[in-house]
């Protein structure tokens, strides 16, 4: 049976996803909650199969791979020489995507 992965939340992917919260929460306390519920589901299922998401569409060649919950896409990267995975960012669908740096 192959190794579990580490899920890591960097800094500015957990700050997103608080602000993303925060913002449903202003309007519908009941949404924010199953969307946090939602993520962190999504997510933990990562360290069992982290290259379940698919390639980053903007960045093929960057193993930078994402899971799409409805109008957020989590984005993340696989370090399998770590056994980790690494979430980047959570952001709307709408925005544009930058290259990501690699920061914690």
């Amino acid at each position: 049976m192959p190794k579990r992965a580490t899920v890591v939340w960097t800094k500015p992917a957990l700050d997103s996803l608080l602000g993303i919260v925060r913002y449903i929460r202003r309007e519908n306390p009941d949404a924010a909650q199953r969307f946090g519920t939602a993520v962190k589901s999504k997510t933990t299922r990562l360290a069992s199969f982290p290259d379940s998401g698919r390639a980053v569409p903007e960045f093929p060649a960057s193993g930078l791979r994402e899971i799409v919950l409805g109008n957020y896409r989590i984005i993340y990267r696989h370090l399998s020489d770590e056994a980790s995975v690494e979430i980047l960012t959570v952001r709307h669908a709408a925005r544009l995507l930058e290259p990501l740096s690699r920061t914690k």
